[in-house]
């Protein structure tokens, strides 16, 4: 990934895969807002005890340093499901309930997705100009939503698979993320190789996830090019300095955001 610097207090960074190409996907740290502790500073949800005020401000601010206002954003309500909604121009300024990933063909409409730890999944088409997003946390990998992903693609716009660049975000890394039975048993039914998703812990009956590596075979086995998958690998547990963690912090913290949108060919 490539730092940014969106104003002289807002970090964020890009992804490199998409350089050269005129999509934007942009994610925030945890910096440059207004929240208080445990939510400090720069958190986009209400969910977690901030205040709503606080909330609204640091939105706009993020907002505003890539070019949009509260009115042009589509936000995805997250329920951590393998939901996939198509979003148009006049879904502008809206939160879809209920859904974990969009998709647009609309350029300079901004989709706006929210992470502690969750997989930030990013989806180009170059040849159909089309754009998908999908919140990939254990729940959404075992439903295989970055496989439904595409799938929603293909069906709405004719993508297909080995034309499409893929990036993951900022995520808990495979070396954090220790999981229990319940999970072991979802991830071992639901996909091709969990063996190599899995990795032995200490305690007795716990595993390792590397939720990176799933959500990639996932877009592999889909026929995405090995070279086309860009794996930014920070693990968010590891860099509370940075990026929020659910699980490093107890669930005391705020939720960072990916901000995806096409620009108009040509741009």
């Amino acid at each position: 990934m490539q730092a940014l610097q969106l104003t002289p207090s807002l970090p964020a960074f890009a992804f490199d895969i998409f350089a050269d190409w005129p999509i934007a996907a942009v994610v925030s740290t945890r910096h440059g807002g207004v929240s208080q502790p445990p939510w400090d500073t720069l958190n986009f949800s209400v969910a977690r005890g901030d205040s709503r005020e606080a909330v609204v401000i640091n939105r706009d601010r993020f907002l505003q340093a890539n070019g949009f206002g509260p009115d042009d954003v589509v936000i995805a309500g997250q329920i951590r499901s393998d939901h996939i909604c198509r979003v148009k121009a006049q879904d502008r300024g809206q939160r879809l309930p209920g859904v974990d990933g969009l998709i647009t063909d609309e350029p300079r409409l901004p989709l706006l997705t929210l992470y502690a730890d969750c997989v930030p999944v990013v989806v180009y088409d170059p040849v159909q100009h089309v754009l998908g997003v999908c919140h990939a946390g254990w729940q959404g990998t075992t439903l295989r939503i970055a496989a439904k992903l595409l799938q929603e693609l293909h069906l709405a716009f004719g993508t297909r698979a080995r034309h499409c660049l893929c990036a993951l975000g900022p995520s808990i890394g495979p070396t954090s993320y220790e999981v229990g039975p319940s999970v072991i048993q979802e991830v071992q039914s639901s996909q091709r190789h969990p063996e190599q998703l899995l990795c032995p812990s200490p305690r007795p009956h716990h595993a390792y996830l590397d939720l990176w590596d799933a959500n990639r075979q996932q877009l592999l086995e889909a026929g995405v090019s090995r070279t086309n998958v860009d794996i930014c690998g920070i693990d968010t547990a590891q860099h509370t300095d940075l990026f929020f963690s659910h699980r490093a912090e107890k669930g005391q913290c705020g939720l960072f955001g990916m901000l995806c949108w096409l620009e108009h060919h040509g741009t």
